[in-house]
């Protein structure tokens, strides 16, 4: 089972190595407040979820040692739409003061057919690629298929350009497909160029997916990443309890492609969840209980023996923290409430005339 390994961790940065070592990918969980806020508050939106992304992506780059790259070697590579957010060639230059650092675009399209993922759309190529270049990769990953599609165009071109890949940085907010994807390629990247590693930092989390319709009574299967199972950074799981509602959303990120440049059309998905589930039957309590059982939390022992496997070397003061935010969250009314047979029904009302403000 892989664990956390605490690198660094202050108020406003967190870094978790992902354990055990293995011979490819180097995978980690980063933590900052504001990528915590854009995977539990789907209200932010266009730009300033853009913005918000950002700055968190900012204080990243100000904790991670990758200034000692030349400019003229570096490359940023963006799958259109959703990968203009992280602004990496903004960010890399106000961080590290990068002004000769290359672009390279690759549009994307997926689309489902007979259950499986396809890419349509990806004519447009525009690469500009150093002869060794370190690249830096942010985008949402959950199929994987934009990923996996556009990393075997990148390859294709770099060999037909005699070009060298040196290192691959990706950041994201993403699953295990992405580690599947990344292993394949660092593989394939050893074996053709002078290569070093793959560095793939999750933020927040490595998301769970799920695989059918039945493993949630609403979901997208495939596509959705969710909270539990997943492996959270100790900071995120935290965060689930400032809220009621963060740990209930059908997708953690939901689609940036819309939320990014189609407010309205990102809110619509966000309210059809709530309306879906208002109408499933389930009692609050049923519902939350679905998204985030919590069957650690029984008590404060067991929950401590279950993080030390999962969080190898945190502090048992954060684990108490956690635990009485548990405590506050379900006391003996609110689960009484919580179980009352329109309990779910009143709390989606209320979430769904919030996002129809919004709308208005």
């Amino acid at each position: 089972m892989d664990y956390l390994i605490k690198k660094v961790r202050k108020k406003d940065f967190s870094l978790y190595k992902i354990g055990p070592d293995g011979k490819g990918v180097k995978r980690y969980i980063i933590s900052t407040p504001q990528t915590r806020r854009i995977c539990n508050v789907p209200e932010i939106m266009g730009y300033k979820y853009i913005s918000t992304l950002q700055e968190g992506m900012q204080k990243i780059l100000e904790n991670l040692p990758f200034k000692r790259f030349d400019d003229k070697s570096v490359c940023i590579l963006h799958f259109l739409r959703g990968g203009l957010n992280f602004g990496l060639s903004f960010l890399l230059n106000q961080v590290y003061g990068f002004n000769r650092h290359f672009s390279s675009f690759i549009t994307s399209q997926r689309y489902r057919k007979k259950g499986k993922w396809s890419i349509k759309l990806d004519q447009y190529r525009k690469f500009s690629l150093p002869p060794n270049a370190h690249i830096f990769l942010g985008d949402v990953i959950a199929t994987g298929t934009t990923l996996e599609n556009g990393l075997g165009i990148l390859y294709r071109r770099c060999w037909e350009e005699k070009k060298n890949i040196k290192n691959f940085i990706v950041f994201t907010i993403g699953c295990h497909r992405a580690e599947r994807i990344l292993e394949r390629f660092d593989r394939l990247f050893k074996k053709s160029f002078d290569y070093g590693n793959t560095y793939l930092y999750y933020l927040e989390g490595r998301f769970g997916l799920p695989e059918k319709k039945e493993d949630f009574r609403i979901c997208l299967p495939g596509t959705d990443l969710i909270r539990y199972p997943a492996l959270l950074s100790p900071e995120f799981e935290l965060s689930q309890y400032e809220k009621l509602s963060y740990p209930l959303e059908r997708c953690t990120i939901y689609d940036v492609g819309s939320r990014s440049f189609e407010c309205l059309t990102h809110l619509e998905d966000v309210m059809d969840y709530w309306e879906k589930l208002s109408l499933t039957g389930m009692t609050l309590y049923e519902a939350y209980k679905e998204r985030w059982p919590e069957r650690e939390y029984s008590s404060f022992e067991r929950l401590r023996e279950a993080k030390k496997r999962t969080w190898r070397n945190m502090d048992s003061p954060f684990i108490k923290n956690l635990y009485e935010a548990y405590k506050r969250r379900w006391t003996p009314r609110r689960i009484r409430e919580a179980k009352k047979k329109n309990s779910l029904k009143k709390f989606c009302d209320q979430r769904i005339k919030g996002i129809r403000e919004l709308m208005e």
